[in-house]
């Protein structure tokens, strides 16, 4: 009798897709993305969006709470970064005693769409040297973020990669609040079952109206990237830089708005709409490896609980044959195939059908 897998540990993390006007044309837009430095990526040339885990100690610290009152952010402008909806995915969801209950003083709210949002404004800092923040000047909470400049910046940087308490410090000293209100919930993702120290990330979309001054940390960026998503993805078919599959995801969906405008318009609309957890199922089927997502007739009700990849008596095309609801990639060692016929939850875009992975888009 075989032994059971432990269960895997996710740990929360939160990322920003930032958006930016294409210099050449503003009409367009590029994203910025990473190339991991050696020492951190899993792959060579690993490319991801800004973000990092969670930090409880710097991220729910009830000083953050004092700090935006001091400042003069009105209570209502944080209640309207919580969705009041009952599908939340649990990293979303009100978090009793660990989070919600015990910063529940005096009706202000403090939940993980506020924590998380934390997370990634500091993560971009720590991670390139972008401050996404509002003055009291600029306290409007537009949806287009505003990037402050830092004065003696590499040492600041270095100060809150090495403790992250030291952001909210940075915060005081540049009379300056984080960016809260223009991060748009955008997706969220956990790695699979199976591996057993996952992450569970929550993505999140910003947009300013020129690209910023950046400064990448060395010990975990090697390179930055502005480029459009369909640049990106054919760098990924090349072989030049290589994507987990919820970048894979994000960046093929993106391909369906490739104006600016249009893409922030949808994402502020988009955000109230809540957020499904892409928890991929792994089956496999003589040797292919295919992932279902939410939706797909092979998903399963609890995925949180499959710590397996579950075999499948038959060939990929006999998986596909049948399924009447696709929702899945097949995977080895990138994405080689996306397959979605259902309309995506949450109001959002369909992905990009990804072809064999060196063809080229």
């Amino acid at each position: 009798m075989s032994k059971a897998a432990p269960p895997t540990k996710w740990r929360t993390s939160a990322s920003v897709i930032l958006v930016s006007r294409d210099a050449a044309n503003s009409e367009d837009y590029q994203v910025l993305m990473l190339k991991r430095s050696d020492a951190t990526a899993m792959v060579v040339n690993q490319t991801v969006f800004p973000g990092g885990l969670l930090d409880t100690e710097a991220d729910e610290s009830v000083a953050w709470l004092q700090y935006l009152e001091e400042f003069g952010v009105p209570k209502e402008a944080l209640r309207r970064l919580v969705l009041t909806r009952d599908d939340r995915p649990a990293i979303l969801a009100p978090q009793g005693t660990g989070c919600y209950d015990r910063f529940f003083e005096r009706s202000r709210i403090w939940a993980r769409e506020i924590t998380l949002r934390l997370t990634a404004v500091r993560e971009c800092f720590e991670e390139v040297g972008l401050l996404l923040c509002r003055s009291r000047s600029q306290l409007n909470f537009g949806a287009v973020t505003c990037a402050q400049d830092v004065l003696d910046l590499e040492t600041w940087q270095r100060r809150v990669h090495n403790k992250p308490t030291e952001f909210l410090t940075l915060c005081r000293e540049q009379k300056v609040v984080p960016d809260l209100w223009a991060l748009h919930e955008w997706s969220a993702w956990a790695s699979p079952g199976f591996m057993r120290k996952g992450h569970e990330t929550v993505f999140f979309m910003a947009f300013v109206d020129k690209q910023p001054k950046l400064l990448e940390e060395p010990s975990e960026v090697k390179e930055t990237l502005w480029l459009s998503p369909f640049e990106l993805l054919r760098l990924g078919n090349l072989g030049n830089v290589w994507f987990m599959p919820p970048q894979v995801y994000e960046l093929s969906r993106l391909m369906g708005i490739k104006e600016y405008q249009r893409l922030l318009e949808f994402a502020i609309k988009r955000s109230g709409l809540g957020t499904t957890m892409y928890l991929p199922v792994g089956y496999n089927c003589q040797g292919s490896m295919v992932f279902v997502l939410p939706g797909d007739d092979f998903y399963v009700p609890e995925p949180h609980l499959v710590h397996e990849i579950i075999s499948f008596p038959g060939s990929e095309d006999e998986f596909r044959a049948r399924s009447k609801h696709l929702h899945r990639y097949t995977y080895g060692p990138a994405i080689r195939s996306l397959e979605l016929n259902i309309s995506p939850p949450n109001g959002h875009l369909s992905p990009l059908k990804i072809h064999p992975e060196r063809q080229k888009l």
